[in-house]
């Protein structure tokens, strides 16, 4: 026989099979790309169908292939000739006509499938694509019976001695293991295989192998690297759009593209975020500059071991959190996206958007995901049917795996860090939690609106000072400083100006009203005090604060905000 050479993922599906691990695989991930078929050191790239029909035949008499669409299909008349022969032979032990046509329907074709699979004579190999199709995640209670009849079946197929004596092999192919009903997923003799995203060799020997008579401003290596997080399908996309266009292949286009590509995929789940500023456009905040400036270093000079698996920026509303991230993001060179609303109201949705999110963090490698608001977007209540507590579960496992460090640092960002699971803020998952503040002197709130000017464009008056401005707007936040100088340049539109004026300034700083729910943002202020990873990072006024004084504090807030504290 030919010399095959197989994926790494279909190796290991082979090994466990003859080590006699499973005779059931479900097979996941990125498996509507395309394959790497090797034969004699001959590569063609075919559809992972094709793929595991060929890998099949090479060892089964008959090979079947099903989804509900299509129905039950074969590599050859001759898989089917010997299919037909196999299956008639079965019904004529038990009494019953033969096969009239290869079934479509699941309530048909999986009692078809069974007779096959359960027959020890002839081994065969049967791939069910879609499988989410036919059993997917929900309640029971709504499910037909023909439904639960199937599920039944393919639970009864992983313990059943008829199926397990036998030489035959089953492939199950879903995108996502959260689509699947949970007691398939719990059957013994079933076994998960991965389907990665193709990693930097693989997309450089499709480039080798592919038609890329096309203008690039790199080489097929540089291609390779930056279409990180690219399916094979969407690279041989991205180059017959340039052949068509004639566009030259830029790294700006790449990443454009992939840009679009990855939000398009992800049907909204995640954005990307291009940062247009970085720390020198960011106010005061000298600590936390200073802390996330070693990590933005480390991940630069490639030091993992300094690098937190994960981050918590904690404070009041309006203390800059979200501009200090994109700002980080700048700084370190790191992917940025941002989780967008991944929860949905039908059941399995939300897991399966976390898992197609967190698929495409780990292909792409060297990201930083923001979850703003984690508060809001971990937890959806009590009612939601033990969604958020999977979701949070999920998040967990995913952040234990320290293959991930210094590739992937999750931040997230609340202002009710008590909100979140304890288990989850833990050493080890994130490592640093930053408290973020009110500017606290007023040579602070000097800087920040210095740099809050550079921020929005805006044109202030030769020799403006801003004393009185800094003055009147003691106990404001970053956001209320710049309500301040937004006002003011409000005012000079009014009066059909461009250029900010001393009276427009002070006049705004005057009016603008800042906050008044003092107790809430105090609140919040102490449960960033709480939360905060190391004394350096808090003001002075809270160093000396030991835990008891927190706890104090804290309990009595509560008492004052009542259910608003829930």
């Amino acid at each position: 026989m030919s010399d095959l050479t197989l994926p790494a993922w279909a190796d290991e599906l082979r090994t466990r099979y003859l080590a006699g691990e499973a005779s059931m695989f479900l097979v996941h991930g990125n498996v509507r790309d395309l394959v790497p078929w090797t034969v004699d050191g001959n590569t063609e790239w075919v559809d992972t169908r094709t793929f595991l029909e060929r890998f099949l035949s090479r060892t089964r008499e008959v090979v079947v292939t099903y989804d509900v669409s299509q129905g039950t299909t074969f590599p050859s008349r001759t898989h089917q000739r010997r299919f037909q022969t196999v299956i008639d032979a079965a019904r004529a032990m038990k009494g019953e006509p033969k096969l009239d046509e290869p079934p479509r329907s699941p309530i048909e074709a999986i009692p078809v499938i069974e007779q096959l699979i359960t027959n020890p004579t002839v081994p065969s190999g049967v791939i069910i694509d879609f499988f989410e199709m036919i059993a997917p995640r929900g309640d029971v209670s709504f499910m037909t019976t023909g439904d639960r009849a199937n599920l039944v079946s393919l639970q009864r197929w992983s313990s059943d001695p008829a199926f397990l004596m036998t030489d035959n092999l089953v492939i199950l192919v879903t995108e996502h293991l959260s689509d699947i009903e949970r007691r398939v997923l719990a059957s013994p003799q079933l076994s998960t295989i991965l389907v990665p995203f193709p990693d930097q060799a693989t997309r450089l020997a499709f480039l080798e192998d592919e038609d890329t008579a096309v203008k690039m401003e790199m080489d097929l290596p540089g291609l390779a690297k930056v279409t990180a997080g690219l399916s094979l399908m969407q690279m041989r996309s991205l180059l017959r759009g340039a052949r068509q266009t004639g566009e030259t292949i830029t790294f700006r286009t790449v990443s454009r593209r992939k840009k679009a590509i990855i939000e398009q995929e992800c049907s909204g789940l995640v954005e990307f975020v291009d940062p247009d500023h970085n720390f020198t456009h960011v106010g005061g905040m000298e600590r936390v500059k200073r802390d996330l400036m070693r990590v933005a270093n480390a991940v630069k000079l490639g030091h993992t071991n300094r690098v937190p698996m994960g981050m918590i920026f904690v404070g009041p509303m309006g203390t800059g959190k979200t501009f200090v991230a994109e700002a980080f993001a700048a700084e370190c060179g790191l992917t940025c996206l941002k989780f967008k609303n991944f929860r949905e109201r039908w059941v399995g949705s939300t897991e399966g958007n976390l898992e197609k999110i967190l698929d495409l963090v780990d292909a792409l490698g060297y990201v930083l995901l923001i979850l703003d608001e984690a508060d809001r977007s971990l937890s959806s209540g009590d009612n939601d049917g033990g969604t958020s507590s999977r979701v949070i579960a999920r998040l967990k496992e995913f952040m234990s795996d320290t293959s991930h460090r210094g590739r992937v640092v999750i931040l997230m960002m609340t202002n009710r860090p008590d909100k979140l699971d304890t288990d989850l803020k833990r050493p080890g998952r994130f490592d640093m939690k930053i408290p973020f503040f009110f500017p606290e002197e007023s040579s602070e709130r000097q800087l920040i609106l210095e740099a809050l000017v550079r921020k929005n464009k805006l044109i202030l008056a030769e020799g403006l000072d801003l004393a009185h401005a800094v003055a009147a707007t003691e106990g404001y936040s970053g956001a209320e400083l710049e309500a301040v100088l937004l006002a003011a340049a409000a005012r000079a539109t009014e009066n059909e100006r461009d250029v900010i004026s001393q009276e427009d300034l002070d006049g705004a700083a005057d009016d603008v009203i800042p906050s008044r729910d003092t107790r809430m943002l105090e609140y919040m202020e102490m449960l960033a005090v709480f939360e905060a990873s190391a004394r350096r990072m808090l003001p002075e006024r809270y160093q000396d604060l030991d835990t008891e004084a927190v706890h104090e504090r804290l309990d009595t807030l509560r008492m004052q905000l009542g259910r608003r504290a829930l």
